[in-house]
């Protein structure tokens, strides 16, 4: 799929890198990991967030490690009461859905600044900072043979 920014070049893309900027970017991150998408379009994004900052900056996260963008058209953001994401392999039609789970959310919320947020979250598994939920279907390989 071609190389993807780095963690830390979502944070100057962004402006700073905060803890909601973090969470998009590992839900992205693990999207492409786990969805394994080929080409930069093979993967939307639809993401529901609270519309003001800084559940927003999530999205930003999404953008720059999925690659999912609002120039292409892939991802859509729209008003929802938590921060979820649900990522579609368009080619597969496997698909992967991350809610940022209340607890992250109370415990970044009462950190002491950003910075500490930030390594509260990089020290955590995705299933420790997310609810996770996939839909996967096997794919199996053309055996001339079975023919």
């Amino acid at each position: 799929m071609g190389e993807r920014l780095t963690l830390e070049e979502a944070g100057r893309f962004h402006g700073h890198l905060g803890p909601y900027l973090t969470l998009g970017y590992l839900a992205g991150d693990f999207a492409v990991n786990v969805l394994k998408p080929e080409t930069e379009i093979d993967l939307e994004a639809r993401v529901r967030v609270r519309p003001q900052r800084p559940y927003t900056c999530f999205v930003d996260g999404v953008q720059c490690s999925s690659r999912c963008t609002l120039g292409k058209l892939n991802i859509d953001v729209s008003e929802g009461s938590g921060i979820e994401v649900e990522f579609l392999n368009t080619r597969t039609g496997n698909s992967l859905r991350l809610r940022v789970r209340d607890e992250t959310l109370s415990a970044i919320q009462s950190a002491s600044d950003l910075r500490t947020a930030v390594e509260w979250i990089l020290a955590r598994s995705i299933e420790e900072l997310f609810e996770v939920s996939s839909h996967i279907y096997e794919t199996r390989s053309e055996d001339p043979l079975d023919h």
